[in-house]
């Protein structure tokens, strides 16, 4: 743990320094002129861009859905221009606006919604999105901006999930989607259009004149693949990037750039510890509830937080189907060491624990790319030795991991909408990654958890849904799949001149940060 804090303050003080001999921005300046664009400094480059085969935070430039999540996280008719639902819940005819047009100005018309969906629902495109739809009895276009969608049960989340990019059906003809050309050259009808992509380095979108919404202000978005955290915030400070999502030890110092805002954003962004149950040793429910009594996630959040968090023990913290009642596994090392008496792993002479001559070790892998979670991991692997845990940590290039593989993975998740939302998805048996397109990588599986989630997201009545969402973090909570640890806030620092940022609960990895984008401006040029 000390080389990790000198190491953390080294990084600190060569920041400082660093900082300290920047100048005040770059001002984008072309012969004389500031350009008006806005480069964001990006993680992660993407394998694609296509938006039912893989989410990422152009989705909201490029696309728009027939609803569109507003700035309380709500679903309101975009594409939509109106919709009427049958007295049984079971039938929404939609009518659409008829003045939109794709990026390559074709209509966009009940056509590509009923086939996005098809799509999604198609096994050989292997959506993540699949679950969000199979509620979907069928479609009947009615005509060219008219379409029905029928349900095999009332499904409360489906405005919610309604507000999938649609995708243009002509684009598709006679090809296979997942090796499409438009994954790498999208066509949607967002407010800004695809324009170049510059692999490892950049993506380049432009405004979108033709967009039947607010019209973009500002005339290209840059997106510059950043992977290391003190590179983006240097960036940030020297003004080679306008915006980035900070780390928490870079905050102190950025904030005290004249020319630099800090947004410190409220998220339903979680970080814990998945147990991965194709390990033996998850396999005992003991064992995960002793790692889970064995974090000390207040000083997590102190510390490497630095306070732009909250301790976590559910999913569903941040939703109105909160359920304040349950196990919060708050620190207790002499609980965490019962429990791994119990499971019958003892604790020899060396400190260390073994059953049947098999020592108690294992590890826990994190993207070097994403230093909290190493940090995360580091420390509570050095916690771990305390209860007698031979805990190494695995920080690797995302190329490099498969979480289906791990032992163990620091897991990041969350969101802010439904509570059907990263919740089915996870935790639901039929979501195991080894069997579908689902997120649930652990392979987690309980029939209690499996029943609350199927009621919470077939019931149309409130009451009856929060008491189904409560039920499954109770039982959650008991049978834990993650050892939850933290909810982190997004942090973004961006160019003090931009206006129009409009704040809203964030997803996982600060996500949707950029909902609103075409409304931003600069107000020096």
């Amino acid at each position: 743990m000390k080389k990790q804090i000198s190491m953390i303050a080294l990084i600190s003080l060569i920041l400082l320094l660093v900082l300290t001999g920047c100048g005040k921005g770059n001002e984008h300046a072309v012969g004389g002129k500031k350009e008006n664009s806005l480069i964001y400094a990006s993680e992660a480059e993407f394998d694609g861009l296509n938006p039912i085969l893989e989410e990422t935070n152009l989705d909201a430039l490029l696309f728009r859905g027939l609803f569109r999540f507003d700035e309380n996280n709500e679903p309101k008719a975009d594409i939509a221009d109106s919709y009427t639902i049958s007295d049984d819940k079971l039938t929404y005819t939609f009518k659409l606006k008829q003045d939109i047009r794709f990026h390559d100005d074709e209509p966009l018309t009940a056509d590509d919604v009923i086939f996005t969906i098809e799509s999604i629902l198609d096994d050989k495109n292997a959506s993540f999105l699949k679950s969000d739809f199979t509620e979907v009895a069928s479609m009947k276009k009615l005509n060219d901006y008219e379409f029905e969608l029928k349900l095999k049960h009332p499904f409360t989340p489906i405005l919610d999930k309604l507000t999938v990019p649609i995708l243009p059906k002509h684009a598709f003809q006679g090809v296979d989607m997942r090796t499409a050309e438009f994954n790498s050259h999208p066509i949607g009808a967002g407010p800004y259009q695809f324009d170049k992509w510059d692999r490892g380095n950049s993506l380049m979108l432009k405004a979108y004149n033709q967009f039947y919404g607010t019209k973009p202000t500002i005339e290209k978005v840059i997106f510059k693949f950043i992977p290391d955290s003190n590179v983006r915030a240097l960036q940030l400070a020297s003004g080679e990037v306008d915006i980035a999502l900070l780390d928490p030890v870079q905050v102190g110092e950025l904030e005290k750039r004249d020319h630099i805002k800090i947004y410190n954003v409220d998220t339903a962004d979680y970080r814990g510890i998945l147990f991965n149950m194709q390990n033996e040793l998850w396999q005992d429910v003991r064992v995960r509830q002793a790692f889970s009594f064995a974090i000390d996630r207040e000083r997590i959040v102190k510390g490497i937080l630095k306070g732009y968090g909250e301790v976590a023990y559910s999913p569903l913290q941040k939703h109105d189907f909160h359920y304040e009642e349950i196990e919060k596994y708050s620190f207790d090392q002499a609980r965490a060491e019962a429990l791994l008496d119990e499971a019958g792993w003892e604790k020899s002479t060396n400190g260390f624990r073994y059953k049947d001559g098999q020592k108690l070790s294992f590890t826990i892998t994190a993207p070097a790319s994403d230093s909290v979670r190493v940090n995360m991991a580091n420390y509570v692997a050095e916690g771990y030795k305390s209860i007698g845990a031979d805990v190494d940590v695995a920080a690797l290039d995302w190329s490099a991991i498969t979480i289906e593989e791990t032992d163990a993975f620091m897991i990041g998740w969350g969101s802010p909408y439904d509570a059907d939302h990263h919740t089915y998805g996870l935790f639901h048996s039929s979501e195991s990654s080894l069997t579908s397109s689902g997120y649930n990588f652990g392979n987690y599986s309980n029939k209690k958890v499996d029943t609350y989630l199927e009621k919470g997201r077939l019931s149309m009545d409130e009451a009856e849904r929060k008491e189904s969402y409560m039920a499954f973090q109770k039982e959650l909570a008991e049978d834990p799949a993650f050892a939850f640890i933290a909810y982190v806030n997004a942090v973004y620092g961006i160019n003090g001149n931009i206006e129009g940022v409009k704040e809203r609960t964030l997803g996982h990895h600060g996500s949707g940060f950029l909902w609103n984008v075409e409304e931003w401006k600069w107000n020096d040029r």
